[in-house]
């Protein structure tokens, strides 16, 4: 499955829809070494409260932590995790 894109007439070009999305929520385009992260896991899903901007580290941590929980394997130090990335993961994670 693909991520869902637009044409931005603008430039004319096609673009990533959550893409579009995020940088709309943020007020300014994304910068190099940013990327939008699924927190429910659809990349169909672009809506506003599904998206989080991250860094291209914290996502890759993310994600890991994301796999590592999904295989029902502990959820490693999740006291030291930074509020602002608690957003990140799906509402079952921490309960």
């Amino acid at each position: 499955m693909t991520y869902p894109q637009v044409y931005n007439r603008r430039t004319k070009r096609m673009e990533y829809l959550h893409r579009v999305v995020a940088a709309q929520q943020l007020g300014r385009a994304l910068e190099s070494g940013e990327v939008v992260h699924h927190i429910n896991g659809d990349k169909q899903d672009a809506r506003p409260e599904n998206l989080a901007v991250l860094r291209v580290g914290e996502h890759a941590w993310v994600e890991w932590l994301i796999r590592r929980w999904r295989r029902g394997q502990p959820l490693l130090l999740p006291d030291v995790i930074p509020e602002n990335l608690k957003a990140c993961f799906p509402e079952s994670v921490f309960t």
